[in-house]
C-alpha cells in the first residue's frame, strides 16, 4: 500500500464511505497501535482541514521511500492517528491558519478528574439520602412507590400496593441535586427518564395526581416523557414553562447562562414565558432575547452531547466551554487578558482527566492554562 492509498483509506473512513473490507485494515492498524499504549481514536473533525493537516506534517516530519516495509508503515499508522487524535479538536477562525504552530505545554499538574454519578436525594419527610454512597437496592418506600437504586446508578420508582398512598388532593414533592462534577438518571413514577447534569436539580412529585405532571428544574436536564395525554407534563424553570404530552427535549436553565434554551429533539412542546408562547417542532431550539421568543434550527447532537458523554463544540467561545468544564469538574476558572473571538470546534470525552482536554485545547497556540489547586487561569 503506497501513501496516497493510506491517506484516501484515512479520508474514506472518517466520512463512512470505506468499504468493510478497507474499515477491517484501518482498524487493524488502529488496534495494533493501542495495543503498543497509544491511547488513539477517530475524532470527528472537518475532513478538509484534516487532511491539510496530515498531508502537511508528513511532507514536513516524513520522506517515504517506495520499498517502505510493513514494520515502518504500521509507525507511520501511528503517527497519522497521533495527528488525527492531535486535531480532535479544530481551531475556526477566519484570519488564522489551521496549521499553527503548536503553544507550550499547559502548566496543568494538578490530576483532576472528571465527574460521575453524584447526587443528593431529600424526600418529602426531610430525609437525605446520598446516592453515590447508598449501596443498590431499595433505598425508600413512599407515596405507593418504592424507590431504587439500580447497578446502572438509576434512581427507579416502581408502584407497590402497600396501601401508602397519599391521601386525596395531597401532593409530597421529592428533590434530588447533582453538584459539581455530578450527574444523574432518574426513572420517574409515571415512567418518564430524566437525565440531570451537572450542577443541577430537579423538584418532583412522589405520586404524580390530578389534571398535570408538573416539575420545577433548575439547572440542565434531558426528558424522555412518558405519554399521557389527558394528563400534561411541565417543566418548570425560574422564568419559563415547557409543556409537553409526551416527547424528547432538553432544557437548559443554568443561572449563570445568558438565556434559557428550551431544545426539542422528538414530538411537540410549547414553551411559554409570561404573555409570550411558542411552539417547537423536531430539531428547534427557542430563547428569549429582547422580549421575544427566537426559535433556530440546530445540531441536536451538540445540545445533548453531555448526555452522551461527549463535550461536543462548534465554533463555541472559550468562556462558553470553560463554563461547561467547570460543571464537570468542579473547578473554578479565571481569565486574564485579551480573550474575545477565540472559539473552538472538536469532540473530546468527558471521561477524560482535565489535564487532557486543556492539553487539546492549547494546541491551537492560541490560549494556554495554568492549574492551582481547582483554579484554572485562562491566557491568550
Amino acid at each position: 500500500m503506497d501513501k496516497n492509498t493510506f491517506l484516501i483509506l484515512i479520508d474514506r473512513y472518517l466520512n463512512d464511505e470505506a468499504s468493510p473490507g478497507e474499515s477491517r485494515l484501518l482498524e487493524e492498524y488502529y488496534e495494533r497501535m493501542d495495543d503498543k499504549g497509544a491511547a488513539l481514536n477517530f475524532p470527528e473533525p472537518d475532513g478538509i482541514a484534516l487532511k491539510s493537516v496530515i498531508m502537511q506534517s508528513i511532507k514536513e516530519e516524513r520522506v517515504i521511500p517506495r520499498n517502505t516495509s510493513y514494520v515502518t508503515w504500521f509507525s507511520i499508522a501511528a503517527s497519522i492517528f497521533v495527528i488525527i487524535g492531535v486535531f480532535s479538536f479544530l481551531y475556526h477562525r477566519p484570519d488564522t491558519a489551521i496549521n499553527k504552530p503548536a503553544a507550550p505545554k499547559s502548566a496543568c499538574v494538578t490530576v483532576i478528574k472528571p465527574g460521575g454519578n453524584k447526587a443528593r436525594l431529600t424526600l418529602s419527610d426531610g430525609s437525605v439520602i446520598n446516592l453515590d454512597d447508598a449501596g443498590d437496592g431499595i433505598l425508600a418506600k413512599q407515596a405507593g412507590f418504592t424507590i431504587k437504586k439500580d447497578r446502572e446508578g438509576q434512581l427507579v420508582y416502581t408502584a407497590t400496593d402497600n396501601g401508602n398512598a397519599p391521601e386525596k388532593g395531597q401532593i409530597t414533592y421529592n428533590l434530588i441535586e447533582t453538584p459539581k462534577g455530578g450527574q444523574y438518571q432518574i426513572h420517574l413514577p409515571d415512567g418518564t427518564n430524566v437525565w440531570l447534569n451537572s450542577s443541577s436539580s430537579l423538584k418532583y412529585p412522589a405520586q404524580f395526581a390530578g389534571a398535570e405532571r408538573k416539575v420545577m428544574l433548575d439547572g440542565e436536564a434531558y426528558f424522555e416523557v412518558a405519554k399521557r395525554k389527558s394528563q400534561p407534563f411541565k417543566v418548570i424553570t425560574n422564568k419559563e414553562e415547557v409543556e409537553v404530552y409526551g416527547t424528547h427535549f432538553n432544557v437548559n436553565a443554568y443561572e449563570d447562562e445568558s438565556f434559557i434554551r428550551t431544545t426539542l429533539l422528538e414530538g411537540s412542546v410549547k414553551v411559554t414565558r409570561g404573555n409570550h408562547s411558542t411552539m417547537l417542532k423536531p430539531g428547534q431550539q427557542c430563547l428569549m432575547d429582547q422580549g421575544a421568543f427566537q426559535v433556530r434550527m440546530v445540531n441536536t447532537n451538540s445540545i445533548i452531547d453531555w448526555k452522551n458523554g461527549y463535550f461536543l463544540f462548534k465554533e463555541t467561545s472559550i468562556q462558553d466551554i470553560m463554563r461547561k468544564l467547570s460543571r464537570w469538574y468542579d473547578i473554578d476558572p479565571e481569565y486574564h487578558g485579551k480573550l474575545d473571538g477565540l472559539n473552538f470546534s472538536g469532540k473530546i470525552s468527558r471521561s477524560k482527566d482535565l489535564s487532557e482536554v486543556l492539553k487539546v485545547l492549547t494546541l491551537t497556540g492560541d490560549v494556554k492554562f495554568k492549574v492551582e489547586g481547582r483554579r484554572v487561569s485562562v491566557m491568550p
